[in-house]
């Protein structure tokens, strides 16, 4: 059950990045202008500047903002993987299979940019993926060797 839950949450989180990917240049820009927008209006000194103002700042944050998002989304990617493949007891290398799954998704994902108007695929965003999924694999690793090491200490 766990398993199917597992995957189940995996697909569906792949599925997101691939139709945000989809998305052409005007809509993916209004989407994280959107955001940006959206979290500044809850700061009062960006909702008292000028809508000239306030679009050059939102325009200034586009691309830490998109970055960002590669970086934190193939995150999430990342933990997901390798909490599915931890449930498969004769799966060696867990964290590299792992790994090498995020990779290769990235890589599909610039590759299907190509495709979609106004959008490109960039080797760069496919490090930051890569990195993003590095981080995710590593900190749950962290998390188990921490939770093996208080159980071996525990029956001390």
């Amino acid at each position: 059950m766990k398993k199917s839950i597992l995957a189940i949450l995996l697909v569906s989180w792949m599925v997101f990045i691939f139709s945000m990917s989809s998305q052409d240049s005007n809509k993916s820009s209004n989407t994280s202008g959107g955001t940006i927008r959206l979290i500044l209006s809850m700061v009062p000194q960006f909702n008292e500047k000028s809508e000239e103002s306030q679009d050059e700042i939102v325009e200034s944050l586009q691309h830490i903002t998109r970055k960002s998002a590669h970086f934190l989304g193939y995150m999430l990617l990342g933990i997901l993987t390798i909490l599915l493949f931890l449930e498969f007891e004769k799966l060696e290398y867990k964290p590299q299979w792992a790994f090498l799954f995020c990779v290769l998704y990235a890589i599909s994902d610039e590759v299907h940019q190509l495709f979609v108007p106004g959008r490109s695929g960039q080797i760069k965003d496919v490090l930051i993926d890569s990195c993003g999924s590095f981080l995710g694999i590593f900190v749950i690793m962290i998390f188990i060797k921490i939770k093996n090491f208080n159980k071996v200490f525990k029956h001390l």
